[in-house]
């Protein structure tokens, strides 16, 4: 079961307050991008850990509903970590890490990163809102501390350092480096209403059919210098047994036909690896 996280533009500096009734006005149509699992490396750019706040598990419902009543029972005064800042402050932050984020992610990632951009100057504000009340721990602290360590080492890039070597940064982005072949997108940056863009989705979703069929190739090479190999040592060994060379005839045969097939059942993988990634959205990636 996936956990979704959202990243909202928002009217107030802090979290709807359900205690208040204010759940009914806070969706308004205003821009929100939907993750899972955990904060996707983009959004953590635009924060710090002065930005962190504690909203009470119970005001996630608006007061007056059964899931209201339901979650003061059982949760009672306990609260989680929520991130907001102001939009001005959000851009100047993504504008000063860009270098030591997209140094670390690729360069073939900067427009991704830029349109990112463009995206929380021209559809957030005047706050961006990082909702994780499906990360709530009930206040036992561990999701906080998660958050405080992945803020302070981001905040490095500040001062002009490195992120922590194994940190937390260095988990989200060997995180993505493993899975961004399936949605690059979506995974630097959730999804939402607009974004990402018809082509930004198809950039890099053709970069990710390319790589798919380079490595299907490379595999394939692999495949045909194990089956030669195999034919010389299969030849010479039934020359060795028998002195005759119909034994090597035959050798030689099974083992070419049974290479054929293998590098066959490959490049029809490989063909279908490269439609399945091209006809894949942000919204099917299920990581």
């Amino acid at each position: 079961m996936s956990l979704r996280l959202y990243l909202d533009s928002a009217r107030q500096p802090r979290m709807p307050n359900g205690s208040a009734g204010e759940w009914g006005d806070f969706f308004d149509g205003a821009m929100e991008l939907e993750a899972k699992n955990w904060p996707p490396l983009l959004w953590w750019a635009m924060f710090s850990p002065g930005d962190l706040a504690e909203a009470r598990i119970a005001d996630t419902e608006d007061a007056g509903t059964d899931e209201h009543a339901e979650l003061l029972s059982e949760w009672g005064e306990a609260t989680y970590p929520y991130l907001v800042v102001d939009q001005p402050t959000a851009l100047s932050r993504l504008h000063s890490r860009r270098q030591g984020l997209t140094s670390r992610l690729g360069a073939q990632f900067s427009p991704l990163y830029d349109e990112f951009v463009a995206l929380i100057d021209t559809r957030f504000g005047p706050y961006v809102l990082l909702r994780t009340e499906a990360l709530a721990d009930g206040g036992e602290g561990g999701i906080r501390l998660l958050f405080e360590e992945s803020l302070a080492d981001l905040e490095r890039l500040d001062s002009g350092h490195s992120t922590a070597a194994g940190g937390r940064v260095d988990s989200l982005i060997s995180d993505f480096q493993r899975w961004q072949n399936t949605d690059p997108v979506w995974l630097l940056s959730g999804a939402g209403d607009g974004w990402p863009s018809v082509a930004l989705r198809e950039r890099y979703a053709a970069t990710a059919a390319r790589r798919s069929s380079s490595r299907s190739a490379e595999r394939a090479i692999a495949v045909g210098w194990v089956w030669g190999v195999l034919v010389v040592v299969c030849s010479t060994g039934a020359y060795w047994l028998t002195g005759s060379v119909l034994p090597i005839v035959v050798a030689f045969g099974v083992v070419l036909a049974v290479g054929a097939m293998t590098l066959s059942v490959s490049r029809r993988r490989r063909n279908t690896s490269v439609w399945s990634v091209k006809g894949r959205s942000s919204s099917d990636c299920e990581l």
